[in-house]
């Protein structure tokens, strides 16, 4: 098995956190529109034989029913 050498493991630090740096999802959560339009989120979906439309209707479902009780309730 190899090893890495140390040089090797700080030469590859800076470019990783350049990175992490770049990702929009790391200074908060993304938007459910933002996660939808992941690749790997789309990736998931096929997966498991979803298509976009299917989701979006629920989660439109779950805000409607979400704001009708809301509603109720103030």
């Amino acid at each position: 098995m190899k090893t890495m050498t140390m040089s090797r493991q700080e030469s590859s630090r800076p470019q990783l956190i350049g990175q992490r740096a770049a990702d929009p999802w790391r200074q908060g959560e993304p938007s459910l529109s933002e996660a939808m339009g992941d690749p790997i989120i789309a990736l998931v979906m096929k997966r498991d034989g979803l298509a976009p439309a299917q989701v979006w209707e629920v989660v439109l479902e779950a805000q409607s029913r979400l704001a009708r009780h809301l509603c109720r309730a103030a």
